[in-house]
């Protein structure tokens, strides 16, 4: 079973950076705050303050709950404001939908006097409330909304989308809460206290308790048709990147093989020229024919099958286009990271070093550089090439060079995603003449 808190707080990795002291600071406010409530609200007669009303302050302390649980999501885990947003509110709409739904119309139209007559066993029932409906959206909901948000999508636009959400929900909150404690009596006493009347005046306390709870539902059902949206958007793009990469990788096998053909027939005949040649003439056919056969020792020995396939068949592309790239990345636990991930981290980022390189005419800045190193759970996976002009960089990545923009500025993005996934980042300099990639993985 998958209980994933419904924040989202167990969904991202912890940041190694203040983590434990910015969590402590949280549990500590949050403490002075689940002690403040009680405190001022019960003991309103002795603590009240003249310029702070009770019901004032209940609506103070409820937004600052809601902004300590965004601000826990966003300070102690690695993610973006986007993503914390999204979970943030989430959580928010289901629970208002409990507190609406189920706490208020039991507590203040169902059983009104229960609280005041049975303090002990409206705690319990609350606390099981709340468990037992936060247990079912972590079990049945959460999981629908694991992935991140897609990178694409304007951050500052979710943002504000979601800020604008939570301002809603919070004004419907407070108008449910001042119909329900406020306005009531004074309704009362305009309606009668008729049986006609009290049936008129639960039908309102029914739809002012619910204010909140529907304002929730709708929040939710927006914002999923939002990620659903997004997710099917970004699940089309990729399924266009690999049957692209499958096209290419088709096309690269067929002139691996053209190119292996054509060497083999070259080395025969400079193996039948050694028999007649003399002299240096003979030395320097021999230096060639070494030259030649250094394509067939483009194997590599990575301790990694999957990255064995990769390193070799990029080898043989570069042996093809005159491109130099060296590679070290023996002794790091390869196997400790998904195939289809480290194909796409590495793939990914030897393509766009491939393809930057190529432009050049001189051979001497055709060079690639692919190094690795591990200390301890930590991966450091570095791709060099030579780099020359400048770059805008749009998020700490450089904004792409092509035309087509949306299908070309994935490479970087995917690379990314799946660092973050794995609690690592990516981090791209571009000082001529070296533009780097090192992508960092967290490794169990």
């Amino acid at each position: 079973m998958d209980f994933r808190p419904w924040l989202g707080y167990a969904t991202y990795p912890i940041r190694p950076d203040y983590a434990r002291l910015w969590l402590s600071i949280i549990m500590a406010v949050g403490t002075l705050l689940a002690i403040a409530n009680p405190l001022y609200v019960g003991l309103g007669a002795v603590v009240s303050l003249s310029w702070l009303s009770q019901s004032n302050f209940v609506r103070i302390w409820i937004a600052t709950v809601f902004l300590l649980a965004l601000a826990a999501i966003k300070l102690c885990r690695r993610t973006s404001w986007t993503n914390a947003m999204s979970r943030w509110m989430m959580g928010l709409c289901v629970e208002r939908f409990i507190t609406s739904f189920v706490h208020n119309w039991l507590f203040l139209v169902i059983v009104k006097d229960f609280e005041a007559d049975h303090p002990l066993a409206y705690m319990g029932i609350s606390l099981f409330a709340y468990v037992m409906f936060l247990g079912a959206a972590a079990l049945w909901l959460a999981p629908l909304f694991v992935r991140d948000v897609m990178p694409h999508t304007p951050g500052r636009a979710m943002c504000l989308l979601y800020a604008l959400g939570f301002v809603g929900l919070y004004v419907v909150t407070n108008a449910s809460m001042g119909i329900s404690e406020s306005y009531i009596g004074t309704l009362r006493s305009l309606i009668g206290g008729d049986a006609e009347g009290e049936r008129l005046l639960g039908f309102i306390l029914y739809f002012s308790t619910g204010m909140a709870g529907l304002m929730a539902v709708l929040i939710f059902l927006f914002q999923y048709a939002i990620y659903h949206t997004l997710e099917l958007q970004q699940e089309s793009m990729l399924l266009e990147v690999l049957a692209e990469q499958k096209s290419r990788q088709f096309d690269t096998i067929s002139a691996n093989i053209d190119y292996i053909n054509r060497k083999s027939h070259d080395l025969k005949h400079q193996i039948d020229a050694l028999e007649y040649m003399e002299g240096s003439r003979r030395s320097e056919l021999v230096k060639e024919v070494r030259e030649s056969l250094t394509v067939y020792d483009a194997t590599a020995n990575t301790g990694n099958d999957a990255l064995d396939t990769l390193i070799t068949e990029r080898n043989f592309f570069c042996a093809r286009n005159n491109i130099r790239m060296t590679c070290s990345l023996a002794g790091c636990d390869w196997s400790a990271i998904d195939v289809v991930d480290l194909y796409t981290i590495l793939g990914n980022a030897l393509d766009n070093a491939c393809d930057y390189v190529m432009r050049f005419d001189d051979v001497d800045k055709r060079v690639i550089s692919v190094s690795a190193r591990q200390r301890g759970k930590l991966i450091v996976l570095s791709v060099d090439n030579h780099f020359e002009g400048e770059l805008t960089m749009v998020d700490g990545l450089p904004e792409t060079t092509k035309t087509d923009t949306f299908a070309h500025g994935l490479g970087l993005k995917s690379i990314r995603r799946i660092a973050k996934r794995y609690g690592g980042d990516v981090l791209v300099t571009a000082i001529p003449p070296i533009f780097t990639v090192q992508v960092s993985l967290l490794v169990k």
